[in-house]
């Protein structure tokens, strides 16, 4: 059986970006735009009051910002 994803608020998210090197580049509305300014990889982060972000926007955060699996599955 495969390890489930960490349910996370975008606020977590973010956090695990700083650390591999996302910067915040822009926001419309509640939308953030990360980039990696060494690989170029940018991902996009809604924030919407602190609730968690759905397991498919996760997972396509995390996989489009090629950060390790460790990171966001248990």
């Amino acid at each position: 059986m495969t390890p489930r994803i960490l349910r996370m608020t975008a606020r977590e998210v973010e956090s695990i970006l700083k650390r591999y090197n996302f910067e915040l580049v822009s926001q419309r509305g509640s939308h953030r735009k990360w980039k990696n300014s060494r690989s170029g990889l940018v991902v996009i982060v809604p924030e919407h009051q602190g609730r968690r972000l759905p397991l498919g926007t996760l997972r396509n955060i995390f996989v489009n910002a090629e950060i390790p699996v460790n990171e966001w599955k248990p």
